[in-house]
């Protein structure tokens, strides 16, 4: 909660159009293991992350008990599966163990990329342990 508010006045402040973490991280990851081309990266990252308390059942008033929906809009996603690089033999076999065949299965599992990426970054956020790790990573010596 912090962090997304934080962002958020952020973003509203310098007029950004996207409410992310850090989607661009895990696209430009993506896109170099499967033969797209990074520099789609920064039109693909504009993206905006949901997250939504969902009661569990009608007249449910505990918070504890309500579930965590979260979702994450991608405006403007770009991938492909022919031309460029894709048709290079290690590219194919990337889709190929992924069961991908088609450009919108591709664009789904960057979506499920991004969206791991950003819970693993609000959890660590939250939790306290994003901060310690960088703590200890750079104050190890």
């Amino acid at each position: 909660q912090r962090f997304q508010k934080m962002h958020s006045r952020t973003n509203e402040f310098i007029g950004g159009i996207s409410c992310t973490a850090h989607v661009a991280n895990g696209l430009a990851a993506f896109y170099i293991a499967h033969g797209q081309d990074p520099a789609c990266t920064a039109e693909s990252s504009a993206a905006v992350t949901h997250f939504d308390l969902v009661r569990p059942f009608p007249g449910c008033t505990n918070l504890e008990e309500f579930h965590l929906y979260s979702s994450m809009t991608l405006n403007t996603i770009i991938v492909a599966t022919v031309g460029g690089g894709t048709g290079l033999p290690s590219f194919k076999a990337a889709r190929s163990i992924l069961g991908v065949r088609s450009s919108n299965e591709l664009a789904e599992v960057c979506a499920a990329v991004a969206l791991a990426g950003e819970l693993s970054f609000y959890a660590a956020m939250e939790s306290g342990e994003f901060t310690a790790a960088h703590w200890n990573m750079t104050h190890k010596y």
